[in-house]
């Protein structure tokens, strides 16, 4: 069996909930690279941050780094290395397909800029490597805009996974059924030079969120199919092992009309199950048999959530049998929690809180980050072996 090798602590994990707000702290500059529609989202929600300031956009094609740099009154350049040279720039946002990444991610790091780096990383596990040895010898933060990590939801499940009230997470089930509708057969999604293909490309964001909630793993098995009549593989599916004992399944499909794209997980609990709704996790819903205890516990880590008693237990119902361990129950619980409903304004928290943490982190190196410098480098090594295995 295929092993990341990682040195990831999951109980040492920090939870963070950073803050936009101002600060005495003098704003960082940053310059983007990368003028497509998420940069354009990227940089409105950067310009309402006080710990940041827009300085520079960098494109290959020169109208539309003209055009982005109008819209935010920057400079503009077709050349990413006259961004890179600028003094002005403190931070380096890289959001260029990931065949670029190594190349980019380098010449910012050589300059003594802080990075921050659209998935993936790179295109392979020696890349990320010597893309880490450059950042540690700078003393440059060099991380992925994995922004799942910054979400209420998503923070609300690993407490109740770490809390242990539902017993351990058996197995699991990731259901990314993405649309393909932006996606013609001339882009460079398709082209594996280009993105490395759905594993490396798409699939790291997700090999992170489940290393966030489940720790380490080893990647058992994978399996990819290419769309009749071409040579676009455009569903990826593989199964990995936990360090905690859960087997999860992960698939991923470009194949929706993007107006019903959709994204599922389901944990399947020793005491109940965890739903979560959205690939912008936008809702959780929990189903657990658990005593006035754990009720408690459970409505403490999801606080503000709707909870429904289904059913009362009452005399020997209370004493059940489960994985062969005797255990005491009161009741069933449904929890369903939904704190913020404009999927919009929750990824647009998510990618203010990422940067706002990773600056806190560069004017105070004790500060605890969300995202360090190895979870790139880490999901990508999972991608990695994903795609070996699939071969």
């Amino acid at each position: 069996m295929a092993n990341a090798n990682t040195n990831h602590d999951r109980g040492s994990e920090p939870d963070p909930k950073p803050s936009t707000t101002s600060s005495d702290k003098k704003p960082l500059g940053l310059g983007l690279i990368g003028c497509g529609s998420f940069g354009l989202f990227c940089l409105d929600n950067y310009s309402r941050m006080d710990s940041v300031k827009l300085q520079a956009v960098a494109d290959v094609r020169p109208q539309v780094a003209r055009d982005f740099g109008k819209d935010f009154s920057l400079k503009s350049f077709t050349d990413p290395a006259e961004l890179i040279a600028m003094e002005q720039v403190d931070i380096v946002h890289i959001a260029t397909p990931p065949s670029s990444h190594y190349d980019l991610v380098l010449q910012a790091i050589k300059a003594g800029k802080h990075v921050l780096c659209e998935k993936p990383l790179a295109m392979n596990v020696a890349q990320g490597d010597e893309m880490l040895a450059a950042a540690q010898a700078k003393n440059s933060v060099l991380v992925v805009n994995f922004i799942l990590r910054h979400n209420a939801v998503t923070r609300a499940v690993k407490t109740v996974i770490d809390s242990g009230v539902l017993g351990q997470v058996l197995a699991g089930r990731l259901t990314n059924c993405a649309g393909d509708s932006s996606l013609g057969q001339e882009h460079w999604f398709w082209d594996k030079k280009l993105s490395g293909g759905i594993f490396i490309e798409h699939g790291v964001h997700f090999f992170d969120l489940y290393r966030h909630w489940l720790g380490d793993a080893e990647v058992l098995s994978a399996h990819t199919e290419t769309r009749p009549g071409t040579s676009q593989e455009d569903r990826v599916m593989c199964t990995l092992r936990h360090e905690c004992g859960a087997v999860v399944s992960h698939y991923h499909g470009f194949d929706q009309p993007s107006l019903i794209d959709r994204t599922d997980h389901r944990l399947v609990c020793e005491l109940g199950d965890i739903y979560v709704d959205g690939w912008i996790p936008l809702a959780a819903t929990i189903d657990a048999v658990v005593d006035d205890e754990g009720a408690e516990q459970l409505i403490a880590c999801c606080a503000g959530a709707e909870v429904t008693v289904v059913e009362n237990y009452t005399g020997q119902q209370r004493q059940v049998m489960g994985r062969g361990e005797m255990r005491f129950v009161t009741k069933r619980l449904r929890i369903k929690f939904c704190p913020e409903t404009d999927k919009q304004e929750i990824y647009s928290a998510s990618v203010r809180d990422l940067l706002a943490d990773q600056i806190a982190y560069i004017h105070d190196r004790t500060h605890r980050r969300a995202i360090t410098e190895t979870n790139g480098r880490d999901a990508v090594a999972w991608a990695q072996k994903a795609v070996e295995l699939s071969q």
